[in-house]
């Protein structure tokens, strides 16, 4: 079982931070932070990656308080992937999730990164959905 976290960057709508991994230098993008009438929205960064997690967890700007823990899920590792689908019990399900907009945010964002071009209608949403091994149980 992996975590899946975002982390935030209160008082921001976006910011690309730079984390030291070793020697090299990894480029994150903190977006979707809005100010509007309802009130202010963190820039964010969401991501089941345990490298890029260290990363930041390990960074000034996150032990500082600049950078935050959001919501973090358990989400289940997909070890037996057949043909590039995946049986019932090993889908990673999005109980969150519950329209198309949704559904594509998260098809194209890390680690599925798929093409909007990809994602035009609701059955090419669910058929890329099915063969990247995710569920959106909450969304028909």
């Amino acid at each position: 079982m992996g975590k899946r976290i975002t982390y935030e960057i209160h008082g921001q709508v976006e910011r690309n931070s730079y984390f030291r991994v070793g020697k090299a230098l990894i480029r994150i993008e903190f977006t979707g932070g809005m100010v509007n009438s309802t009130g202010v929205y963190p820039a964010q960064y969401t991501t089941d990656n345990p490298l890029y997690q260290q990363a930041i967890e390990s960074s000034q700007a996150f032990r500082s308080g600049e950078i935050k823990r959001g919501k973090v899920d358990e989400c289940a590792t997909k070890n037996n992937l057949v043909a590039g689908t995946a049986d019932a019990d090993e889908c990673e399900l999005f109980t969150d999730v519950t329209n198309l907009q949704q559904a594509r945010a998260v098809l194209m964002a890390e680690p599925y990164c798929c093409n909007l071009s990809e994602l035009q209608n609701k059955q090419a949403v669910k058929a890329m959905a099915t063969q990247k091994g995710v569920s959106f149980p909450n969304w028909l």
